[in-house]
């Protein structure tokens, strides 16, 4: 690829950031068509091509349709987007009650995934998997000790990743898939969702040992002890700070955002990043996510 081309696609990817923040912010609403080709290429200083290239992007995204004589047209992402909109909206949104309820009704399913995951990988799981999963748990046991929650964060991610793949099985990747990749993209924009939980460590360890045991009831529950109560905490944050902007508060937490990130100690123990919206927003496990990708430890 020239030069020229990298240029182009550069550009077209900046104005696709563009106009999907302003559809996720509401600016450009369902319904609303775009400026004519010619016109939006000349407000953004490029050429018909690469203003295309966006426009494509803003398709696949399903944020836009687009019909020969009718132009491009704004869809309504919350029906017809994806998880991959997650980390995008999160960013663009100031609606902290469909933030929360968003938060609050992902939560659940992802807990459903992790426990099918855990099923699949006591079932199938080959002496190599299960040893791969023990290396990367005493990797980020070994990390809590460092406090250095992004690293924990990433070394959870290739955690989860292995858990995954232990399982043998393409359809629960395809089904894991979005999951993962959207709460890394989060985790990776907003790094102060990961909270680090005292109970962390305990957790991965006592999966381990029921994965080497072969104990499927055992795995499952361990998951579900921890992120029950993790997931009860996260609820709790979202639901406060909808709370405070329903009652016209939003302005001083989005100024929030323009603050450091200052460490803080909940009544629970857990060692936190707080940073506006993106500080209540999980636990050592609200927001996870793996891939090698974005290594985590």
């Amino acid at each position: 690829m020239t030069d020229k081309s990298n240029e182009n696609q550069n550009i077209a990817r900046k104005i696709f950031e563009d106009l999907r923040l302003k559809i996720l912010g509401g600016h450009l609403g369902p319904g609303e068509r775009l400026l004519g080709e010619r016109e939006l290429a000349s407000q953004y200083g490029t050429n018909r091509n690469t203003l295309r290239e966006a426009v494509r992007r803003l398709e696949q995204a399903r944020l836009v349709t687009v019909r020969h004589g009718q132009g491009v047209t704004v869809a309504d992402f919350r029906r017809t987007g994806t998880m991959e909109l997650l980390a995008p909206l999160f960013e663009a949104s100031s609606d902290y009650t469909e933030l929360s309820q968003i938060v609050q009704d992902i939560l659940p399913a992802r807990l459903l995934v992790l426990e099918f995951a855990a099923k699949l990988a006591v079932q199938r799981s080959a002496n190599s998997d299960i040893e791969r999963l023990r290396d990367i748990t005493d990797l980020v046991v070994a990390a809590f000790d460092t406090a250095d929650a992004q690293v924990i964060a990433k070394g959870f991610q290739r955690w989860l990743d292995a858990l995954i793949d232990a399982g043998h099985s393409v359809a629960m990747r395809w089904v894991a898939n979005p999951f993962l990749d959207s709460f890394r993209e989060l985790l990776e924009r907003f790094p102060e969702v990961w909270v680090m939980d005292t109970e962390f460590p305990a957790h991965l360890l006592a999966f381990i040992k029921a994965l080497e045991a072969g104990d499927e009831e055992e795995a499952v529950q361990s998951l579900r002890t921890y992120y029950t109560r993790i997931d009860t905490a996260v609820r709790e944050g979202f639901s406060a700070i909808a709370t405070l902007s329903a009652h016209g508060m939003a302005k001083e937490l989005e100024n929030l955002d323009e603050s450091p990130p200052q460490q803080s100690v909940d009544q629970q123990g857990h060692a936190a990043q707080v940073d506006s919206k993106a500080s209540t927003q999980s636990d050592s496990g609200a927001i996870e996510t793996p891939s090698d990708a974005t290594d985590k430890s």
